[in-house]
């Protein structure tokens, strides 16, 4: 226990981390031409506060769909920095991308992600909705479904206060975690054959619902944002996307919900 306390992170030097990890992915789309924004609480951090939400840990990007499949298929993995996905790695089980720090090791509370990860930064594929609203809404409710069936498949062990629950739970686990990857296979996103899309957004992880259906023209083009002192791209339409998610996200959350919604622990290996 002594060990862990010394080897743990603070949120500190987690973001310390993960911001490294983002200059790496920077640089390697820059020379690889690969185009990418900063998305979710990232873009809203850096447009509000120019770097991180002070009470957020973790970065996030969007990675058009052509792009994302070039770099799942060219990114080479070194002995600090890894990419990992469910086409690069047969066990692990989430629908998007994550580039980690293979130096560190990340924990999660009751979650089996399958693989061993270390802090990481979240590469999520930008991929078009259907076309007709009414129908990517019913796309909107399919995905979620899936969402929470993964959800479950990755917990660690089912958690129960009757015992007898707690012990069926944890064999049907048991028995449904090998279905985890095979689900992500098929999750692609509906690809429609449309010159110009009228919908993009974070289809395969669409957590926030029908607010993640966002009008094309949004990412048709890129601004410059400061996150932590260096520039990054973001949407020229991003007052667009951070409204559709958040709101009036000029205006600060009560104190009381200025709290990250990760439940993790990172350490030093």
């Amino acid at each position: 226990m002594e060990n862990d306390r010394n080897r743990a992170l603070s949120l500190s030097q987690i973001k310390s981390v993960e911001l490294e990890i983002l200059r790496y992915f920077k640089d390697f789309c820059e020379r690889e031409n690969i185009k990418y924004f900063l998305s979710n609480g990232t873009l809203l951090g850096a447009v509000k506060y120019g770097g991180f939400i002070p009470w957020d840990d973790d970065i996030d990007v969007f990675v058009p769909r052509e792009d994302y499949n070039r770099l799942i298929s060219i990114f080479e993995d070194t002995e600090r920095y890894c990419l990992f996905s469910f086409e690069r790695n047969k066990k692990y089980r989430f629908p998007f991308a994550k580039l980690c720090d293979m130096t560190t090791e990340k924990v999660e509370e009751n979650i089996e992600n399958g693989v061993k990860l270390g802090l990481d930064i979240d590469i999520f594929p930008l991929d078009m909705w259907e076309d007709n609203y009414d129908s990517a809404c019913k796309q909107v409710h399919r995905i979620n479904n899936k969402i929470k069936l993964l959800a479950f498949l990755k917990c660690g062990k089912a958690l129960s206060v009757n015992p007898l629950k707690r012990f069926i739970k944890n064999i049907v686990l048991y028995l449904m975690r090998g279905a985890a990857v095979p689900l992500i296979r098929n999750w692609h996103a509906v690809r429609i054959e449309a010159n110009v899309p009228k919908w993009l957004g974070c289809v395969v992880w669409c957590i926030y619902g029908l607010r993640e259906i966002i009008p094309a023209d949004v990412f048709s083009s890129t601004v410059s944002v400061l996150f932590e002192g260096d520039e990054y791209p973001a949407p020229s339409g991003y007052d667009v996307y951070l409204r559709s998610l958040y709101g009036d996200y000029t205006k600060d959350p009560p104190k009381e919900r200025q709290t990250t919604h990760h439940r993790f622990s990172a350490y030093w290996l």
